[in-house]
């Protein structure tokens, strides 16, 4: 069993042409003979365009199984939250799993969320919460609970999960968008060397993941590889209590910033891809 996995893309934000991007993608894998292609989040600003792009890899790689959560950056636009929260779409594996043929493996996805709890505000809920308002993007989700409540709802979601593949003797693949543990994050960077900028760094913190399900998979006893995405740039494996976290994003590269290794997006994808060969 050969499985690829990828995530943040942002095929708008780096002005990538889509018909281009699907047919390198779809050759690629069907070249390289992969059964799984799992994507963790972040491909377009947009639910509508990122379910037709993975509508249409699918019609393309016949013998590739597609499989996706979404980040944030998906939620921005053409998705209601009780849409994310309840898999109406094809590959669309939130709170969803999928049995490997032949094998003990099971791959369990959830998009995940953020309580703060990586931020030093981590106690200052109202205070993060007026920033983000001000300052952050995922604002604008459609979200009618409180940040927490989305990471609580997480957390009962995946100990289920998890509940269930132990029932079922499996091992599992967790895949997921958003950080699962603080040691996952970059050291921090020795620009931020002022209240103001610190300040900032803290805010952006709070809106990367959650200790709390890092904590759920290593003591399931059941989750073997940990698939994240969100945090861009280079993070090496992380092994903690027999789960190993890998991080696959491709990131940005625009006028403004540029955290790619690679000259082009399709150099960037492909080196950035996480295979993994099953027995």
């Amino acid at each position: 069993m050969k499985i690829a996995i990828s995530s943040d893309n942002h095929l708008d934000v780096n002005k990538v042409n889509i018909n281009d991007a699907l047919k390198f993608q779809a050759r690629w894998l069907n070249a390289n003979h992969l059964d799984y292609y799992l994507y963790a989040g972040d491909l377009f600003n947009d639910f509508f365009k990122t379910r037709s792009y993975f509508e249409h890899l699918q019609q393309l790689t016949a013998n590739t199984k597609i499989a996706y959560i979404i980040g944030n950056h998906d939620m921005l636009n053409n998705l209601s939250f009780s849409e994310a929260e309840h898999s109406h779409f094809p590959s669309y594996i939130h709170n969803q799993f999928i049995d490997l043929p032949n094998s003990n493996w099971r791959i369990i996805g959830n998009n995940g969320w953020y309580d703060y709890s990586l931020s030093a505000y981590r106690n200052q809920l109202k205070k993060v919460q007026a920033w983000k308002n001000v300052y952050w993007l995922d604002s604008s989700i459609d979200q009618p609970i409180s940040d927490q409540e989305r990471m609580a709802t997480v957390i009962t979601q995946v100990k289920h999960q998890l509940n269930l593949a132990k029932e079922n003797n499996k091992s599992v693949i967790f895949l997921t968008h958003f950080a699962p543990r603080h040691e996952l994050l970059a050291a921090k960077p020795k620009e931020v060397n002022t209240p103001r900028r610190e300040h900032f760094y803290q805010m952006v913190n709070a809106m990367m993941g959650s200790d709390r399900l890092g904590n759920l998979l290593e003591d399931s006893n059941v989750v073997r590889y940990v698939f994240y995405g969100h945090l861009h740039g280079i993070h090496p494996p992380l092994t903690c209590h027999d789960v190993t976290y890998l991080n696959q994003s491709v990131g940005v590269s625009n006028k403004r910033i540029n955290e790619w290794q690679k000259g082009n997006f399709y150099d960037q994808w492909t080196t950035t891809l996480r295979i993994i060969n099953l027995p």
